[in-house]
């Protein structure tokens, strides 16, 4: 597994050869977790140390993650990140991130001429940022199935509209 503990951020990515043995291990980590007894990490010359919750549910989503093939980067909250790498967090190009900068709707300060953001202002943001679509998703979704030939869950057009689609003539280049 290849990591870099040289920055406070650490990026952890599996080999391709990883992926089975952490598969196994994710799955004996369910198995663990519905145990009684607390989980216990045991190093390779058989020190055993009691593993408590909060770092055996990082264990549990790091692991899972791997097994699925994902990168995973560890940040600290306290963490402050550069526009370029808020915009590779929130997936949206740097100048759009400072927009959302200039209209106060991300909270940043500046160090010398360049800006910083908080990792925690960003992610809150990002959160926000979520529940309005989904929020603008099921409203789509609730209109959409009032419409006439709209059924629940149903995405599709009614016979009717897709009549007077295929009836309509075709239109004519202008002149």
């Amino acid at each position: 597994m290849a990591a870099n503990t040289a920055t406070t951020e650490t990026v952890l990515r599996a080999e391709p050869s990883e992926l089975d043995g952490l598969s196994q291990v994710a799955g004996r980590l369910d198995a663990i977790l519905s145990r009684l007894q607390p989980a216990r990490l045991v190093g390779p010359d058989g020190e055993s140390i009691e593993l408590p919750d909060a770092a055996f549910e990082a264990l549990k989503v790091i692991v899972n993650a791997l097994a699925r093939g994902q990168t995973i980067t560890v940040i600290p909250h306290n963490k402050e990140l550069t526009t370029q790498a808020a915009a590779d967090l929130l997936h949206v190009s740097r100048p759009h991130l400072i927009k959302l900068l200039d209209a106060g709707q991300l909270p940043s300060h500046r160090v010398g001429t360049h800006r910083r953001i908080r990792i925690d202002d960003v992610l809150a943001y990002q959160g926000r940022r979520d529940q309005t679509r989904k929020t603008a998703l099921d409203e789509l979704a609730r209109t959409s199935e009032e419409l006439p030939g709209g059924a629940p869950g149903s995405s599709t057009r009614s016979s009717a509209t897709s009549s007077r689609i295929a009836a309509r003539p075709p239109s004519r280049p202008a002149a």
